[in-house]
């Protein structure tokens, strides 16, 4: 079968379209066959080897496409079945691939109307802000956040998160002015570049700073937080995108009365599937009711080394979608 794998770590040129064997489910595992798979900036970090896997390595995390064959134990889909999933041993740049039932979810009833396109494009992303902002955050009603990163996929869905679910303030911060800007239909109150955070941090929130600050950015972001957060607020970490973490001792969030916290889909998913599945089904259910508003770019086979370059350079301009056939 077709996909895009690579053969050893580095930059989007080690990608390739190359046929590869066909992966069969297991117990408690499902065969899709695709339709379309997200592009993801996790495939971006695993594929420079930020995280490592076996090589050879077929990246993609979210697909969408209809159920080809059900392993031992699986009974709460059926072959056929129109699907969107998060597929957590990679693999979703392929004409099929295996995938966890508890993470497999039908798009029908509620989710009838939420097109593969959309379905792939937001399936991680829908989940993670869910988590992030329900679990790992406690985002209270009247909370005053701020998102870095708010101008990719990610950070789009964040900015309407959290004003659905009763936020007073919301900003969005992003490494330039012009790429802020492009955030400002996803939901904020208030767009500004890494560089205006400090000036206007004081004027935004009368001088309190921010409850919450959502961290998927790592780097010189990361190390403005503290000065940016209101006491007792919730420094939450979701991501390293410029892959360049800090050095922070225990002592200094008790000086500081601040919560570190942090959410990971993985990690999430390896202890409580059951509650990866709920903040999935509610991520989705909130595409599909227009709640978040998401958009996508499908592009073919041979878009996908553009789409990383695009990724890793952050001059993405929305989310890309592989379509399979």
């Amino acid at each position: 079968m077709r996909a895009v794998r690579y053969t050893r770590t580095g930059g989007p040129e080690v990608l390739e379209t190359a046929d590869v064997p066909v992966p069969q489910p297991g117990p408690g595992e499902v065969a899709i066959d695709v339709s379309h798979a997200g592009v993801h900036f996790a495939d971006v970090m695993f594929r420079r080897g930020q995280f490592p896997l076996p090589l050879p390595a077929v990246p993609g995390l979210e697909v969408a496409g209809t159920v080809a064959e059900l392993g031992e134990g699986v009974t709460g889909l059926r072959v056929g079945q129109p699907v969107a999933a998060v597929v957590t041993g990679f693999g979703g740049y392929a004409e099929r691939v295996v995938a966890g039932e508890v993470t497999t979810v039908p798009l029908e009833g509620e989710l009838a109307g939420l097109s593969p396109l959309l379905a792939a494009a937001t399936a991680c992303n829908a989940a993670t802000a869910v988590g992030t902002l329900r679990g790992a955050a406690r985002l209270a009603e009247g909370d005053r956040v701020l998102v870095l990163g708010a101008s990719g996929a990610l950070g789009t869905l964040l900015g309407g998160l959290a004003r659905a679910y009763g936020a007073a303030l919301v900003v969005g911060a992003a490494s330039t002015p012009e790429r802020a800007a492009r955030a400002a239909a996803s939901g904020y109150h208030h767009t500004l570049g890494y560089g205006e955070l400090a000036d206007r941090t004081p004027g935004l929130t009368d001088g309190q700073g921010f409850d919450v600050v959502i961290d998927s950015v790592g780097g010189e972001p990361r190390e403005q937080v503290r000065g940016l957060l209101a006491v007792l607020g919730r420094h939450v970490v979701i991501g390293d995108a410029a892959d360049r973490d800090i050095t922070l001792g225990a002592d200094q969030v008790w000086y500081d009365s601040f919560t570190l916290a942090g959410y990971n889909m993985g990690g999430v998913l390896a202890r409580r599937p059951d509650l990866f599945r709920a903040h999935l089904l509610e991520g989705l259910r909130m595409v599909a009711d227009g709640t978040l508003r998401a958009e996508a770019e499908e592009i073919g086979w041979d878009g996908v080394v553009r789409a990383h370059e695009l990724l890793e350079g952050r001059a993405a301009t929305g989310k890309y979608v592989l379509r399979t056939a």
